[in-house]
Order: C-alpha cells, then structure tokens, then sequence
C-alpha cells in the first residue's frame, strides 16, 4: 500500500486540514490510484482549485513554495511533495522519507510534470484551523495543570512524585501512539522512528503472536490502561499512599520488560522504538520505587486504596476497550466502503449499471428546447432536470457547471426545467422563466448569471426578484411547459435528474462523481465519431 503521508501536510498548508483522512480514502477508491490522475480527480471532486501541466524548467522560479511533482528514482517514476528551500529542494516520497537534492539534481531527476492547489479562502475551514492550532496550547495548559496538582498533593516530597508521573505520562503517549499504529493510523515522524534501520519495525512486533495475550488482548492495550490508570492516580493522589501498589507494578514489570527484549530480540528479530520507550518508562518506574523503598507489608488504608486501584483499572480497561471495539468497527465500515467505491468508480461497472438504467428518445431529448451552458458542439451533453424550489438542485446545478467548466471542449450542460408553470401557489417559477426569457432574447450571460446567483450564489428570493426580475418572464412559457411535458411522457417525477447521452445516472452515483468517469466519457464519444 502507498501511504501518501504527504498529502496531509500539503493540505494543511492550504488550509484544508479538515480533510486529511477523508481526502486519502477517497484517493485510494480511485480506479486509477494511486496516479497523479487519481491524486487531480479528487482535488476535483472536493472542488479544490488546482492546476495540473507540464512545465518548463525556466518557469520554476514562478511556481509556489510546495507543490507535487514527479520526479525519477532508480524504481521508476514517483508521485513526490516537493519544497523549495533557496536554490535547492527537498522531496518526500509516499513512504515519508525526505531527501535534500541541489537545483541541478532535482532537474535531473523531475520531467516537468506539477500539481499545485489554491489556498482555501472558505472562512469557516479557516476558522477551524485556528481551532486546531489551540489544540495545542490546551494540552500545554492541561499538562502544567497535571504538573502543579501532583506537585501540591507531594510537596513535602516532590522529587520521586514528579519522576514517576513523568515516567507514567511518557509511557501513556508512546502507547497511544502504538494504539495507533497498531489501528493503521499513520504519522510520518511516528513512521520514520519505527523503520530507522534494517533492525526495526514497529508493525512485525506488534503484529507478531506474542504480543497477544489472554486471546485477543494485546500488550498495547494492556500497556494504554496500565499507563492512563497510572497517570490518573499520579495526578490525584499522594506517591506514599500508593507505594504498595506501586512496588507491586514495579515488581512485575521486571518479568514483563524481560519479556518484551525476549520476544523482540530472539522471537522477532526486530526492534520496536516504541515499545523500547515503554520499557524506558517501566524502568524509570521502578527505579523511583527501588529510590523510595518497597513495601510489602500493607497496612489497612493502603489494602483499601489497593482495591480502589483495582475497579479504576477495571473500569479504564471496560471503557478502553469499548472505544476501540467503535473506532474499529468504523474502520471496518470504511474499509467496506473504501472497496464499494473502488468497484463502483471502475468504468466498466459504471457504463454496465448506466445502460442498465431507463433510457429517454435521445432524439427528442436533442430538440428539446432548453438552457444550454457551453458549447453547442461539445460531444458529450449531460442533462440536468431541475425545480427552482428543490434544495438538492442546488448542489446537482453547482457540480455539473464546475465539471463543464473543467471541460470546455468536450462537455455541455442542458438544463431541463420539472416545473408547472400553471401552478400560481409555486412562487419560485419566476426564476427559470426568466431564465428562459433572457436566453430568448440572446441576453446568455444574464441567463446563466441569474441561475448561478440562484442556485450557486443561494441569493435570497425576495434579492434575487429585485435583481432579476424583468417585464419579459413571461416570453418563455410554452418552453418549460413542453420540458414539464417531456419529463411527464418519461416518467421523471423527481428533482434533480441526471442523464449522461440519454441514459438515467444510477442512484449509486451522484453529480460530482461523473468527474472520475468524464475522461472515459469523452474517448468513447471522440472514437464513435
């Protein structure tokens, strides 16, 4: 599998972090992933502004400070992010490793080909960046919290306090982050850690047998519970009213780090990062415990907190193990959908299911007078059929004059218009009749303008009559009735609609995925004719 770390960072450059997973799901349901095709199509398909071209090397000053390239290793051509830094360059291939390359050394290697995307300028996806940003500052706040309340609740002792709480939150992040990896969620720093050598693989030894236990139960989960309970308790309480509970864990972690260079070192024969920054945590626990005494002897108050320990370790491991049954069972459900999408956006599949589909006299659909956005010989015509007061039209009218607009040449839009022009209670009739009248009358532009403002713009009504609204509405009645009527005879009694040459898209797609197929779409018409 290719990772494409990359395209995370190049997104959040851009201001469209909110995007991240989504983006490389749908990468991957490409049929032609993983392509710079595929990588193009679905900036299209999130309306991602973007240009892709073959440049020349004397036009490399002008392109922006990061963008996708491709560039020429020993194992053939490779989709790379690629940073300007001065003179020189720096590429990150799908797999996360960076490489440092001179001006002439990146020529040598790219062929011209980029892909650079517009920043977001959508205010609401920057507000969420900001929203990101202050993630961190929280965590800041919320550790110096943790710091101060297990210093107060130890302050005639802090030292070994602060020295344990310190080795229980570092072994909790590194389990999170081995909780991660272990689900198949990827970082690029956590990435490079885990494969630094020939000698290490975080992914063999987690997903080796032994790490399993007690069935399906994992030493990382196990290592997340016993860190996240220990944290809580560090936080909350005194290092002494503990330390029985303390010396126990301490005593067993010994057979237990023991355990884990066994299985890495002879079983495996591979390193663990990670899993050498839990023992690191472990033996830091130990030796604050070995510093302070053990305790083997436990008085009333402690054998009470004992058993308190325990139901607040139960009920962690209850509640861990709850939330990681949901985010597996969610992944499961993309992946479902991940392999859905992938058949489905196939070509094949897709031209099998639209000719299975109803199709309409496409002679009559052709005479049929209507709005149309683009050129008139453009070989291939989408139909669009549409009411003026149907929500979803609006998202339909959007996609496929961006799609048009992506296809000049090729692709034309026709629109249909489902409305009654006898029903007087509809108010929303007047904006495609006077639609229709302004495309009578020769007045194109003002045509189209008033529809975007419509449906793309989402003008308010009463606005929209004031800007538009003319004494001619009326001089193109006889035109919607007869597309009401066409829609009548073809028992299409629902908005909005799509046919492609004719023929009804399936319900299995929707508007914005015509854009995987348009490609194919125009070779097959271009070779008919």
């Amino acid at each position: 599998m290719i990772d494409f770390f990359y395209l995370k960072k190049y997104l959040h450059e851009h201001k469209y972090s909110h995007l991240g997973e989504k983006f490389l799901l749908e990468l991957e349901a490409h049929p032609d992933y993983p392509s710079l095709i595929a990588m193009v199509d679905v900036f299209n398909y999130y309306d991602i502004e973007n240009v892709a071209a073959r440049i020349d090397q004397s036009e490399l000053p002008n392109l922006p400070d990061t963008f996708i390239s491709i560039f020429c290793t020993y194992t053939g051509n490779e989709i790379v992010y690629t940073k300007k830094i001065g003179q020189d360059f720096e590429i990150q291939f799908a797999n996360g490793f960076v490489q440092k390359l001179s001006r002439s050394e990146y020529l040598a290697g790219w062929n011209g080909m980029i892909v650079a995307i517009e920043e977001n300028e959508n205010a609401e996806n920057v507000e969420k960046n900001i929203l990101f940003k202050s993630v961190p500052l929280f965590l800041l706040i919320t550790i110096g919290f943790a710091f101060f309340q297990v210093y107060t609740n130890n302050i005639i002792s802090p030292f070994l306090s602060i020295g344990y709480f310190i080795a229980s939150f570092l072994g909790l992040a590194i389990s999170i982050f081995l909780i991660r990896e272990d689900l198949g969620f990827h970082d690029t720093a956590i990435s490079r850690i885990c494969y630094a050598t020939k000698k290490t693989s975080c992914k063999e030894v987690l997903h080796s047998k032994k790490a399993k236990i007690l069935g399906g139960l994992k030493l990382t989960d196990l290592s997340l519970i016993y860190f996240l309970g220990l944290t809580v308790f560090s936080i909350f309480t005194k290092f002494q009213d503990y330390i029985f509970i303390y010396s126990c864990l301490a005593f067993f972690s010994i057979p237990v780090m023991l355990y884990s260079v066994y299985v890495q070192s002879f079983v495996v024969k591979k390193w663990c990062i990670l899993c050498l920054g839990i023992l690191l945590a472990l033996a830091i626990q130990v030796l604050m415990v070995l510093n302070y005494g053990f305790s083997v002897n436990p008085n009333f108050a402690e054998a009470k907190n004992a058993v308190v320990f325990l139901f607040a370790l139960i009920f962690i491991s209850f509640l861990f193990l709850e939330i990681k049954r949901l985010i597996k069972n969610n992944l499961t459900n993309n992946m479902i959908e991940l392999k859905y999408n992938q058949l489905k956006r196939k070509y094949p599949v897709f031209k099998a299911l639209i000719d299975s589909e109803n199709s309409v006299e496409e002679l009559v659909l052709e005479k049929l007078q209507a709005i149309v956005i683009g050129k008139e010989n453009a070989p291939i015509t989408i139909n669009a059929v549409l009411s003026a007061s149907c929500m979803h039209c609006h998202k339909v009218y959007e996609k496929l004059v961006k799609l048009q607009a992506k296809n000049p040449d090729y692709l034309k839009i026709k629109l249909v218009f489902n409305i009654n022009v006898e029903n007087l209670q509809n108010p929303y009739n007047i904006i495609y009749k006077q639609a229709i009248a302004y495309y009578i009358k020769g007045e194109y532009n003002k045509a189209v303008l008033s529809l975007n403002e419509w449906h793309i713009d989402r003008l308010d009504f009463e606005q929209w009559k004031l800007k538009w609204q003319d004494n001619y509405s009326e001089i193109g009645i006889a035109q919607i009735q007869s597309q009401y009527q066409w829609c009548l005879e073809n028992k299409i009694f629902y908005t909005p609609a799509i046919l492609v040459n004719g023929q009804l898209l399936p319900k299995e797609y929707e508007a914005h995925e015509l854009n995987f197929f348009i490609d194919n779409l125009i070779e097959e018409k271009i070779a008919v004719f």
